[in-house]
């Protein structure tokens, strides 16, 4: 493991320890990101896919994905910008984090059920 992702985990695992990072079902995804962007190593993907999975917040939508925005290309296989995948997935609030796990499915089976 890369000495800085090691150190992102350390850090996650101590705040975590002390208490002052709940990862709880329920907590607030919004505060929770933030103290995740805080720790050196962790970026917004990953504070947003721990609010998704973690503290199961219904209302999470990861626009620079690569699965995510595979899945939303056009018919010539076009890639949407994150700025547009996010625009594209307004209209699904408050239940974009179902869209997110749609959407990696999708992607995973290459548009086919």
């Amino acid at each position: 493991m890369p000495g800085a992702r090691a150190r992102a985990v350390r850090g996650l695992a101590a705040r975590v320890a002390d208490g002052s990072l709940p990862l709880a079902w329920g907590e607030c995804a919004e505060d929770t990101e933030r103290r995740l962007v805080a720790i050196p190593g962790i970026g917004e993907w990953t504070a947003q896919y721990v609010a998704l999975r973690a503290l199961g917040e219904p209302d999470v939508f990861l626009p620079g994905d690569l699965g995510v925005r595979r899945a939303l290309a056009d018919a010539s296989g076009r890639l949407p910008t994150p700025r547009q995948a996010a625009a594209r997935a307004e209209d699904w609030r408050p239940w974009r984090s179902y869209a997110v796990l749609h959407l990696w499915f999708r992607d995973s089976t290459g548009g086919k059920r």
